[in-house]
C-alpha cells in the first residue's frame, strides 16, 4: 500500500532514482561490486535495506518501531539484530526463554508494537 510520498520507491520522483533501474540505482548496478543491489552497500538502499526500508516506511506511513517498520523488523528473525539470537540460539533464539519476548506478540516487542508501532500484532 504505498503512498505518493516522494521517497516512495514504486511512485516517488526521489525514490525511484534509487531502484536498479533508476538513475541512482541504475549507476550503482554497473559499478557493481558492493554497491550492485546485492553489494554490502547497495542492498541497504533497496526497499528491504536499511536506509531504502526507513525511507519506503515513510513513504507508507509505517512507524519505525512496528513490526514491520525500518527499525521494528531488525528483531525478526532474519533481521539484522534478531539474526544474533538465532546464531547464538538456545534462550536467544526466536522461540527461546529470552529470544521470544522480543517477538511482536512477545512481552517487550508486544508493548512496544502496542505503543510505538501500529499496535497490530
Amino acid at each position: 500500500m504505498a503512498g505518493k510520498s516522494n521517497l516512495d520507491a514504486d511512485q516517488g520522483n526521489v525514490g525511484s532514482h534509487f531502484t536498479e533501474d533508476g538513475k541512482i540505482g541504475g549507476t550503482a548496478q554497473k559499478v557493481g561490486g558492493p554497491f550492485d543491489k546485492d553489494g554490502t552497500v547497495g542492498k541497504e538502499f533497496t526497499k528491504d535495506g536499511t536506509i531504502g526500508g526507513a525511507a519506503q516506511n515513510s513513504a507508507e506511513g509505517k512507524p519505525l518501531f512496528d513490526k514491520d517498520g525500518a527499525i521494528g523488523r531488525q528483531f525478526k528473525a532474519d533481521g539484522v539484530i534478531g539474526q544474533v539470537g538465532e546464531k547464538v540460539g538456545g534462550p536467544f533464539s526466536s522461540d527461546g526463554g529470552v529470544g521470544k519476548h522480543f517477538n511482536a506478540d512477545g512481552t517487550i516487542g508486544g508493548a512496544v508494537q502496542d505503543n510505538l508501532g501500529s499496535g497490530k500484532k
